[in-house]
């Protein structure tokens, strides 16, 4: 699997279905190659100083492609596109835990199964700026110093810094 930089015109050569990631005012683009048989995926995003996040399922079976606001998840079996989702603010990072797909933006956390379902979606009190496993459990820093421990299996947060519990509706 490699991405490498295109041009525009080599973006929109890509068959529409295959654009797995396009932005109306895009001013990057590049396509990543899943090999044979599925071949090329186009991307494009609007800003010039991010980078696309990948990462491949635990179980290899999927990738995981995310950049500026927008995120989706490619069957490596079949080529189809199992996730395309637009998302209300930024990007900050994809993490793979057991047989979940963990996605953090600015503002929210949202944990996905193998089969591309949300199993948890819930705001964040905070900024977010990064996460890290710790055992079985999601560590999600805040922009304030504060830091939430998210159990996936069990789907709450609970803080380090109050110890306070906040579950998800």
């Amino acid at each position: 699997m490699q991405i490498s930089a295109i041009t525009e015109l080599d973006f929109y050569k890509i068959d529409r279905c295959r654009r797995v990631i396009s932005h109306d005012c895009a001013q990057k683009f590049a396509a990543i190659d899943l090999g044979v048989p599925l071949g090329c995926y186009g991307l494009s995003w609007r800003s010039d100083i991010l980078e696309p996040i990948i990462v491949r399922s635990p179980d290899c079976l999927t990738v995981w492609i995310g950049v500026d606001q927008q995120l989706a998840a490619i069957s490596l079996d079949e080529g189809r596109i199992i996730v395309a989702l637009p998302l209300t603010d930024y990007l900050v990072q994809i993490v793979a835990i057991a047989d979940v797909i963990a996605v953090l933006t600015q503002e929210k956390v949202l944990l996905f199964n193998a089969s591309g379902s949300i199993r948890f979606s819930d705001d964040l009190p905070d900024q977010g700026i990064g996460m890290t496993v710790e055992g079985e459990n999601l560590v999600i820093q805040m922009l304030e110093g504060e830091c939430l421990t998210l159990n996936p299996m069990r789907g709450y947060f609970q803080s380090m810094a109050a110890s306070t519990t906040r579950r998800s509706p």
